[in-house]
């Protein structure tokens, strides 16, 4: 068996502009629960309470309900294996934590432990991608808060595409500014054209998951003064093909008009040039 200390927690972060009353409701309600992850569920926020996700293709997903705090802190540990229960099986931890923002909305933090093999983290890591996006797209209340998300199949294999995203100089060459691709990082897009935009890198987790977050829409505005600070997340699937799935997420707009702007830059600027930086 894989040393499981050796395999690190999926921990995510997503700030959203919906009051932790409502995303509180979102992860507890059963029929809240079923529009955003999965596609039916049993669930009762009470410690001990069993309960399952459920999906389409895959079966239902076991869990139990390890800890409790209304509003705060939710923590459920569910089965690696579909129709199996908790105790049966290898399982793993997931835990919640809600905090007000100064704005009215909500900082959500994810943190799933537990792991035994390096494939589940993969797994997992493009499912909470996944998931996360529907759970943004789920608590937007106008068109343009939801996510902008995109796919590119590329004929390159995993390793390539990480270098990509990752290499000072292959970064700078389709993304056009310099960044140091290293977690805490805090500096600037300085762009030719558009100037300066500040960014923090948020994770980089080799070879499967890099984000950062940073102010696209207000110039020469440090992270700690900005409206609006977005989450760009990039997540790499290899294909059985030998090539790579490379998915974007972006999400934390507060205007239409900056998801405008992002929605046609990633469209007709810069995931063309990632295209070619990586097959040519």
């Amino acid at each position: 068996m894989t040393d499981t200390t050796t395999i690190a927690a999926i921990e995510r972060r997503l700030d959203l502009r919906a009051t932790p009353e409502r995303v509180w409701r979102a992860l507890t309600d059963p029929e809240e629960l079923s529009r955003w992850f999965g596609t039916s569920a049993s669930f009762r926020p009470e410690a001990g309470a069993a309960g399952w996700i459920g999906y389409e293709e895959e079966g239902r997903f076991h869990l139990r309900v390890e800890a409790v705090d209304a509003g705060h802190h939710l923590a459920w540990r569910w089965a690696h294996d579909a129709d199996t229960r908790v105790d049966a099986g290898p399982s793993t931890l997931v835990e919640w934590w809600l905090e007000p923002s100064s704005d009215g909305g909500t900082t959500l933090r994810l943190r799933e432990s537990g792991f035994l093999a390096e494939r589940d983290v993969d797994m997992n890591t493009y499912g909470w991608f996944d998931e996360l996006a529907d759970l943004a797209n789920h608590l937007a209340s106008e068109a343009w808060q939801r996510p902008i998300r995109r796919t590119l199949e590329l004929r390159a294999d995993r390793d390539r595409v990480w270098r990509a995203l990752t290499d000072p100089d292959e970064f700078r060459a389709w993304w056009g500014a310099d960044a140091d691709i290293t977690p805490g990082w805090e500096g600037w897009f300085n762009f030719k054209v558009h100037g300066r935009r500040a960014v923090r890198i948020e994770a980089v987790e080799p070879p499967r998951y890099m984000a950062w977050r940073w102010c696209s829409a207000e110039k020469d505005t440090p992270l700690s003064e900005a409206r609006e600070v977005l989450l760009t997340e990039w997540v790499l699937w290899p294909r059985e093909d030998g090539g790579t799935n490379l998915h974007l997420l972006e999400t934390g707009f507060m205007a239409p008009e900056s998801r405008k702007d992002n929605d046609h830059g990633w469209d007709h600027d810069v995931l063309d040039d990632l295209r070619r930086q990586i097959d040519g």
